[in-house]
């Protein structure tokens, strides 16, 4: 192991070593309060129910022994929230023992006694405690009524902090659910609450940051989904919140695991596993050993990895985990169908197994993993009409949850909760300049008033006319920056429209139908492929404002080279990038130079009668990143549409977008044409842009 690897698990094992020891010392000095508080009074209670509550993630075995004390404490003594109290932290520790049923029937007494004494707030925390329940049993639709019931009463109660909690347990449900556009609406819901209310040092605002991270992990974010998970980790491991610290390190083993790390995974769950075990939290021991064995089997090692799986079956069908068991089944399948003594009947028969388990759990992604894994076994069985039957099954599944559609709502959905936060933060600023202002007014009229205290009308015309002209100050602001927005709005629009001009979308639709008339059905597929990837491409960048230069120059590529193929190669391009720059690191709009290049494609090249050349260059100079874009073609000069002085439409859109880039860089960067003896030259100087 490089030494490097050992200082990060020294250091992590030192910083779970030390949380331990924090809420030991936290155990240890209620203990002591208890011992110095023999008498059976409220304030014994008050403690006894705070060891309880303690006691869940450290030693839930313990917390139910103190909790029966507590109940009995409380009811001799006759107070009724306490009593109710005892009742619902008892369920915790149940709950974290995997004794569902128990776990519900505590909540259930603590309801009744909060249900009697008028306390929605109290029953509705119990609904939602109860929803946790369903939850660990994979009954993720019963779970979400729970969790929204519970939110209809917080959101009566006006408080934020609860609807915020709320809405990341409906989160969570919703991704088990595989229903991505509604998690992630949740989640950034209850992001933006914890944000306003300055609850960012929250640890259930760290647990909103590490669902987030899981949730783009589903979607094949996995850069995004370290970043998310790391955040948390470091938060939870700042405030000694143990479990949380466990469960970020299983979430980062998931992202090392998809992103080919396994050892690095592997390590991750051991030190989950560890921690989980010291907290008696069976359910968080059984997630790292079945983790561990998705490693081992993305390894290659699937004969180690079927103990591990084995062991979490026998926990998770003790729990009635259906999600879980689904997960176990088929990565057992795995290792029976792939590993070096074949037993296929068995694999077969666990992907089966997997399939039910899904089918109950509601989870779309897992049935459609079963259901596509077993036609791939059951094709190299010779059993081809159930493989087939069931890729169908499973293609219809996928299409479900992984459309383009919903990736399109989560990323509309993400850009409403980025433009909501920029409004907050310029609606704060603008409030705390107006408190500023207002002080300074109050300031000068109090010195006018002493200095000139004879002259009260002309002190009341300048408070008046100083009114007016702050009226007049704040309509002009709000204005500009309205207009400001408008334009940034209808100029990505425009852009965006252009990249996806519906003349070229039909053109291009109607060369392949050309290709496909002559039989020529190898350029048609050629033509196909290119088309269809540059769409999903464009769609994929315009969400982003800034992408890097390398995966600009490959779009760019793309687009000419279906160009290309409608001019029936009437034309061939090259690019020449400077040496000095880091092209993954640089970033520019998206598809910036596109405009330019269709200009130079049918303006300048196809009227000509020969082979026309394209050439696109990129350099930096003095902190500008230099584009251009030279070509051989027939010019402004042979151009009627440019002797006629007409503008072209792409060329007016990025010249906004240039003067949206030099307003918000405050910098100068231009556009600039040169006429050749043969063709035209653009330049455009991009303000140099940075990732890292």
């Amino acid at each position: 192991m490089p030494s490097n690897r050992i200082k990060v698990l020294s250091l992590l094992l030192l910083l779970s070593v030390f949380g331990l020891r924090a809420q030991h010392a936290k155990i240890d000095s209620l203990n002591s309060l208890l011992e110095k508080t023999p008498k059976q009074d409220s304030v014994r209670l008050n403690i006894l129910n705070e060891l309880i509550y303690t006691y869940y993630s450290i030693d839930p075995k313990k917390g139910i022994e103190l909790s029966k004390d507590a109940v009995n404490l409380g009811l001799k003594l006759k107070i009724e929230k306490s009593v109710a109290t005892s009742y619902a932290y008892q369920g915790h520790n149940y709950s974290a023992l995997g004794e569902d049923s128990l776990a519900l029937d505590s909540y259930d007494k603590a309801m009744r006694i909060r249900q009697e004494n008028n306390d929605r707030i109290g029953a509705a925390r119990l609904i939602y405690n109860k929803g946790l329940v369903y939850f660990n049993e994979s009954d993720y639709a019963r779970a979400n009524d729970n969790n929204r019931k519970a939110y209809e009463v917080f959101e009566q109660a006006k408080d934020s902090f609860l609807m915020a909690k709320m809405l990341n347990s409906i989160g969570i449900n919703y991704m088990y659910l595989s229903q991505y556009p509604e998690a992630i609406k949740s989640y950034l819901d209850a992001k933006r609450i914890y944000e306003d209310l300055d609850l960012t040092g929250d640890k259930q605002y760290a647990s909103i940051l590490s669902n987030i991270g899981l949730l783009y992990a589903r979607l094949g974010k996995f850069v995004e989904s370290e970043n998310y998970q790391k955040q948390a980790l470091g938060f939870f491991q700042q405030n000694d919140f143990q479990e949380g610290v466990a469960n970020a390190l299983t979430n980062l083993g998931r992202v090392y695991n998809e992103t080919g790390k396994s050892d690095k995974a592997i390590e991750s769950y051991r030190q989950a596993y560890d921690i989980m075990e010291r907290n008696s939290n069976e359910r968080g021991m059984a997630s790292a050993l079945t983790n561990t064995g998705i490693a081992y089997t993305e390894m290659g090692q699937y004969e180690e990895a079927i103990p591990y799986f084995k062991q979490t079956q026998e926990i998770y069908e003790k729990l009635k985990n259906a999600n879980n068991l689904a997960i176990v089944h088929q990565h057992l399948a795995d290792c029976y169908a792939l590993g070096k003594q074949k037993k296929l009947k068995l694999a077969e028969e666990n992907y089966q197994t997997s399939y039910q388990y899904a089918k109950e759990a509601g989870s779309i992604n897992l049935q459609f993993n079963a259901l596509d894994q077993l036609a791939v076994l059951q094709n190299k069985m010779g059993n081809y009409k159930s493989a087939y039957k069931n890729k169908t099954d499973a293609v219809v599944l996928r299409d479900s949850f992984a459309s383009a559609e919903k990736k399109e709502e989560i990323a509309l959905l993400e850009a409403e909760y980025e433009y909501e936060k920029e409004k907050s933060e310029l609606q704060s600023a603008y409030e705390r300049k107006q408190e500023a202002s207002k002080a300074e007014v109050e300031r000068q009229n109090l010195m006018i008033t002493a200095l000139l205290a004879g002259g009260l009308l002309i002190v009341a015309f300048l408070v008046v006319a100083f009114q007016l002209y702050k009226k007049r100050e704040k309509v002009i602001s709000e204005k500009k920056i309205s207009e400001f927005k408008t334009r940034v709005a209808e100029t990505e629009l425009k852009a965006l429209r252009s990249q996806m001009n519906p003349h070229f979308i039909f053109n291009a639709m109607n060369s392949i139908s050309d290709y496909m008339a002559k039989n020529d059905l190898e350029t048609a597929n050629i033509f196909l492929v290119k088309f269809s990837k540059l769409i999903r491409a464009i769609l994929e960048s315009s969400e982003k404002k800034w992408i890097p230069l390398e995966e600009d120059l490959e779009l760019t590529g793309l687009y000419m080279q279906i160009e290309a193929l409608r001019l029936k190669d009437k034309f061939v391009h090259s690019f020449n990038i400077d040496e000095n720059i880091d092209i993954e690191n640089t970033m520019v709009p998206p598809l910036i130079l596109q405009p330019f290049i269709e200009n130079s494609i049918w303006h300048g090249i196809s009227p000509k009668e020969t082979l026309g050349h394209i050439d696109v260059s990129v350099k930096i100079e003095n902190q500008f990143l230099v584009c251009t874009v030279d070509d051989d073609g027939v010019g402004r000069k042979g151009n009627g549409a440019a002797q006629k002085g007409k503008t072209s439409m792409g060329l007016k859109i990025t010249k906004n977008r240039l003067d949206i880039i030099n307003q918000l860089k405050k910098e100068n960067g231009s556009i600039q044409m040169f006429d050749r003896e043969e063709g035209l030259r653009v330049e455009l100087k991009l303000p140099l842009e940075l990732q890292f």
